[in-house]
């Protein structure tokens, strides 16, 4: 459903255009009519049916909605949805000079105006702004419609790229309901003057790696509150100023200090979220498994944003948690692309995973094996180590001499350094074995060296050469830290967390709907942050490092990483 202003109304809302980059409405509170029953179904019924509808295209009945395009073009809806171009929250977008336009209930009840069109109603009669109107508010008769035709209650017909869509009354009216009730409030966590947000700490998590998160998003805020004393300033005076000052809301950052087992995490959570609503999770850190928190954030609809953790949830589906990159995950899908991307298929002949009992070998050796197969590749074999359990040079020599792998994934720390080690002069060993650099942490550097020639290291950082460049913006909010240990990479992600969150609030504007928070990250453009290469975005993808690099340990005493492969995107 594409809402999108015709060639002559984009000229005419040139003015408008600048300032929707920013954001393309107002939202006040409270603005928007009380969605009208639908016959025979229960208002829950009917939102959940309309929300169908927006988000799948499918109607009621299970079928696909119907419309045309540019006249005459049939479009089936579940191959043009509505939140496909107006996107979740209903907000609506701007991109390539091309405005969408709101479908969200507050919007539609409002009238339209060419300029200013942040300004609520309110500050238009205090401000004496007059300006002409592009169209007046939606009825549940207008809505209806320009849904069918494409012409709005002014008489303007929109772009043609807009469906028209051919509905019976009753799905009409399912869908206009859904409308009305869609980003009808503002979310919880916010109210006229601030936003409350909040950061997870998981009771393992040292005093040290606390503070290296807390100390620049502590600072973050203090220097987003102090932005307020500049609103006296002649840019503020005027209209267009007035109109960005209404979107300024303050920040209030408390801590959900998380004990115990993981499985009462959700009952601790809800007891946090019900005394204190926010309006979503900033960053947060934990040793362990992010899932029982992610699970909360889907089950409340509560954004997470960029949690420090190694261990996310790997799901195509799930919205409300954005994570930095897959983790351990992504390292396996990386040694699987790098593997099966080689000129020789030798290699590939025969592949075998050694897999240290844990998180980190789970998540390698899944993320090796989904890939693989997905790549046509079949299965590789795995042997698996119990808890505690090491290999010595002879066990190592053994299984090789057994299995014969042409590739060797060792998934362990830097336990088997020694047996690795022994490998070296050994006839039949395989001629590539990969490891992963997180898993080894900072051991990585004491591989052995006469194994450096044949073992490849999985790397999912920037080259380490060039990170000093990009990491010393984070230096900004290191004020007051006791010790700065970059090789943790807490402070300088929570630093990329905070800059990706603060262009969120700048495109939400005075839209702050949760969903709308993760559209507008979704619409980010790539982003050159430390640790990783890129971050990248887009609509629904929840990972926004999307590569790894493959490397070797140059020689001697003190090794560099050398890149042996471009940044290998999963």
């Amino acid at each position: 459903m594409s809402g999108r202003w015709s060639a002559s109304g984009l000229a005419r809302g040139a003015a408008v255009a600048c300032l929707l980059t920013l954001s393309l409405s107002a939202t006040p509170p409270g603005k928007a009519p009380k969605a009208k029953a639908v016959v025979g179904l229960t208002p829950d019924k009917a939102l959940a049916l309309g929300e169908r509808m927006y988000r799948e295209g499918i109607l009621p009945s299970g079928e696909p909605m119907s419309s045309v395009v540019n006249g005459d073009v049939p479009v089936a809806g579940t191959a043009f949805t509505c939140v496909s171009c107006h996107v979740r929250s209903g907000v609506g977008t701007f991109e390539g000079g091309i405005v969408t336009l709101p479908t969200h209930g507050p919007k539609l009840a409002q009238t339209r105006y060419w300029k200013y069109p942040n300004l609520s109603p309110e500050e238009r009669k205090d401000l004496r702004v007059q300006t002409p109107v592009a169209r007046p508010p939606y009825t549940d008769q207008s809505l209806a419609h320009v849904l069918r035709t494409g012409i709005d209650p002014s008489g303007r017909e929109l772009n043609p790229v807009m469906p028209r869509y051919d509905l019976k009354d009753q799905d009409m009216a399912i869908l206009v309901h859904y409308l009305w009730s869609l980003s009808a409030k503002l979310s919880p966590g916010v109210d006229a003057t601030s936003i409350r947000v909040a950061t997870i700490v998981t009771d393992e998590v040292s005093t040290e790696d606390q503070q290296a998160m807390l100390v620049p998003m502590n600072n973050f805020v203090a220097r987003h509150n102090a932005h307020a004393s500049g609103f006296g300033t002649r840019m503020y005076m005027s209209i267009g100023g007035k109109e960005m000052q209404g979107a300024y809301r303050k920040l209030s950052l408390s801590v959900w200090r998380l004990k115990g087992a993981s499985d009462t995490w959700a009952g601790q959570l809800k007891a946090y979220l019900a005394k204190e609503p926010v309006f979503a999770l900033l960053g947060g850190i934990s040793y362990g498994d992010w899932k029982p928190i992610h699970v909360f954030c889907e089950s409340h609809q509560l954004p997470c944003l960029f949690p420090i953790t190694d261990f996310p949830v790997i799901s195509d589906t799930d919205w409300y948690t954005q994570y930095f990159s897959r983790g351990y995950y992504q390292e396996g899908q990386a040694a699987a692309r790098y593997l099966r991307s080689l000129d020789d298929p030798a290699p590939t002949a025969r592949v075998l995973q050694i897999i240290q009992d844990g998180a980190e070998g789970r998540d390698l050796s899944t993320g090796f094996r989904e890939t693989w197969q997905e790549l046509g590749q079949g299965a590789a074999k795995e042997i698996r180590l119990g808890k505690g359990e090491t290999m010595s040079a002879a066990s190592l020599r053994a299984i090789v001499q057994r299995e014969k792998p042409t590739a060797l994934l060792l998934w362990t720390g830097a336990e088997a350094f020694e047996a690795l080690d022994g490998l070296a002069d050994q006839a039949d060993r395989p001629g590539l074995v990969f490891m992963s650099s997180r898993q080894l942490g900072a051991k990585l550097y004491a591989l052995p060296e006469k194994a450096r020639a044949f073992t490849w290291i999985t790397y999912p950082y920037r080259d380490p050469k060039d990170e000093p460049a990009v990491s010393r913006y984070a230096n900004s909010l290191l004020a007051g830290l006791p010790k700065h240990k970059p090789e943790t990479r807490i402070s300088t992600r929570a630093y990329a967390m905070l800059q990706l969150f603060q262009a969120g609030l700048v495109d939400m504007d005075r839209n702050l709907y949760r969903d709308n928070l993760l559209d507008r990250l979704g619409m980010q453009r790539d982003r050159i942050l430390p640790d990783y290469l890129r971050l990248s975005f887009g609509p629904g993808q929840r990972y926004a490092s999307k590569g790894c690099f493959i490397m070797q340990l140059g020689p001697g005493p003190v090794p560099q990483l050398i890149r042996k492969s471009d940044w290998v995107i999963h």
